[in-house]
């Protein structure tokens, strides 16, 4: 079995009101110093969900002590950031049970940390599947239109040190106005996940803006010192997001 596979993935939620990609980029390289995380993710707030700026979440591995039940190993490897962030222990909840699977979570409430607000904080078996579909507004943070085009950009990083990685998806990250980047390492290259919504020029059929989108993140990422392992488009939807049933 993969060891993966049995890891409890405690992950960070924050939010930092800025419009500066950077500014959030560097929160992000905080909290993987602060709790030797192991995935990243930045997005630009919904401008309809309520929050304003970025959504910065990290996560880290714990592995299960021999002998130890899911729920302890849940509490143990949120104990690092309830500590970090003076949070009370007792109101750390196990949901579910061993039969129908188990994860824990804490309500922050908003709590107040230094220069962003935590609103998150969850523990659950195995971590952020990059080919997980996502909702992102567009770069200007502005509500999106049915006829947006979606683009989904894979990236293998010439590094095994997320921080390092964060730094060198700046500037991908910059020239495809993406909203969304989700960033993961384990034990190997890292794999980085960028997700950005474009508007449909007037008068362009769906077919157009798609083909015309796929051109212009070809030719930016023409570019970029890193293996583009696959480049996908979609109208709407993340092109990875399928319906239910």
């Amino acid at each position: 079995m993969d060891l993966r596979e049995t890891e409890v993935v405690t992950r960070i939620s924050a939010n930092i009101e800025t419009e500066d990609f950077t500014d959030a980029a560097t929160l992000g390289e905080r909290l993987i110093s602060e709790f030797e995380a192991t995935e990243l993710e930045i997005c630009r707030a919904d401008p309809e969900g309520g929050r304003k700026g970025y959504s910065v979440s990290v996560g880290y591995r714990t592995p299960p002590a021999d002998g130890e039940e899911l729920a302890e190993t849940l509490h143990r490897a949120a104990v690092p950031a309830l500590f970090h962030f003076g949070l009370n222990a007792e109101f750390f909840e196990i949901h579910g049970t061993p039969e129908t699977g188990q994860y824990g979570s804490y309500d922050a409430y908003d709590t107040q940390a230094d220069g962003y607000t935590l609103y998150s904080l969850m523990a659950a078996v195995g971590g952020t599947d990059p080919r997980e579909p996502a909702y992102v507004p567009r770069h200007d943070f502005s509500p999106r239109a049915e006829t947006d085009v979606i683009s989904r950009v894979h990236l293998y990083v010439p590094t095994g040190d997320l921080r390092s990685a964060v730094d060198l998806c700046g500037r991908p990250a910059t020239d495809l106005s993406a909203s969304l980047v989700r960033i993961s390492t384990d034990a190997g290259p890292c794999e980085a996940v960028l997700l950005s919504a474009f508007p449909a020029q007037a008068g362009e059929s769906g077919e157009e803006a798609l083909s015309r989108v796929t051109s212009e993140v070809a030719d930016r990422l023409s570019q970029v010192s890193m293996s583009v392992r696959a480049i996908h488009t979609g109208l709407e939807d993340d092109p990875f997001y399928t319906e239910p049933g």
